[in-house]
């Protein structure tokens, strides 16, 4: 029987109220429910489309794309705010006259309020679109007419959003089979007290750019920690087995007494201009990286320390160490 005493541990129930409150203010849910708006912590609009889905959008570059959107709302303040140009067909007559005085001049807004018409509005202006997302009016299987229209109308290397995939099987099924390469998004979404999947159907071309330096960026509540950085080519430069430390500041040599015979090592500093500063253990006997740990160049040098520390350690306490710290690259031998 498990120990009672065990649920007042905070290893228990902190992981699970740390990610209560990242869902509801990191993610800001709260807010989305409490004003029954979608929105970041910021406050900014995002689509209505799963947590997960609008982080991934928020990596890519739009600002040369076009976007075709069934159903208007805060994701098309998104989409405006992101790609070149919006077109938005919107079949409730009120809620487009709510949406249209707040929409810039890079949106068009459209109200079709005949659903047999609605999923034609994409063909209109004959135009081919980067991104077409699949919303708005669902009854009458509008959404699947929509999957069909979008596809002729889908630009080379674009996608389109299909969002409620998991209550919308025959619209996935269609765009699936048409070629597309399905990769569902499925998680918690604004205002919303239950799952869902938002999906995105990417063209076999598809060549969107990341719109940062790097992708994935981290998202809300993330642990600030990077396992690969770029390797710097700044002089001077140290290679060890395809390993390339750059803009390194410090490189010495030493040996150690081991019951082998001296073993020859190198310690060395790199602190490139990407700001990650590291030190570094080199068996030079193996030509190896042996131990290597990695600090942010704002902290102290607390890594040059712990490295520099054990250089002058005995065999015994240098394989101790190395052999007991979870960066090690292998094992030394006693």
């Amino acid at each position: 029987m498990a120990n009672p005493l065990r649920l007042l541990r905070p290893s228990t129930w902190k992981p699970s109220l740390d990610a209560a409150r990242l869902l509801l203010f990191d993610y800001a849910h709260l807010a989305s429910v409490r004003t029954k708006s979608s929105l970041d912590a910021s406050g900014v609009p995002i689509p209505w489309y799963t947590y997960p889905a609008v982080e991934y959008l928020k990596q890519l570059d739009f600002r040369d794309r076009t976007v075709f959107e069934f159903g208007a709302g805060n994701s098309t303040l998104f989409w405006a705010a992101a790609a070149r140009r919006v077109v938005s067909v919107e079949d409730d007559a009120g809620w487009f006259e709510r949406m249209r005085p707040r929409l810039p001049a890079n949106c068009e807004l459209i109200l079709e309020t005949d659903l047999d018409e609605y999923p034609r509005t994409v063909a209109r202006a004959g135009e081919r679109y980067d991104v077409i997302v699949v919303d708005g009016a669902a009854r009458g299987k509008t959404r699947i007419k929509c999957s069909r229209h979008a596809l002729a109308q889908l630009r080379e290397g674009g996608m389109i959003i299909l969002d409620n995939s998991d209550w919308l099987p025959e619209s996935t099924r269609v765009l699936r089979e048409a070629g597309l390469i399905q990769v569902d998004m499925t998680g918690f979404a604004p205002i919303s007290s239950a799952t869902s999947t938002t999906s995105f159907f990417l063209h076999r071309a598809f060549d969107f750019r990341p719109r940062g330096p790097r992708q994935p960026m981290p998202g809300p509540g993330a642990r600030e920690q990077i396992w690969e950085h770029p390797d710097s080519q700044e002089p001077p430069v140290v290679r060890v087995l395809g390993e390339t430390f750059g803009a390194v500041r410090r490189d010495e040599r030493f040996s150690m007494a081991s019951p082998g015979g001296p073993r020859d090592f190198r310690f060395i500093v790199s602190e490139p201009s990407h700001g990650i500063r590291a030190a570094a253990l080199i068996d030079t006997s193996a030509e190896r990286v042996v131990l290597s740990l990695t600090e942010r160049m704002t902290a102290s040098t607390t890594v040059e320390a712990i490295v520099e520390q054990a250089t002058r350690m005995t065999w015994p306490e240098f394989v101790e160490f190395i052999n007991s710290h979870d960066k090690r690259r292998y094992d030394l031998p006693g």
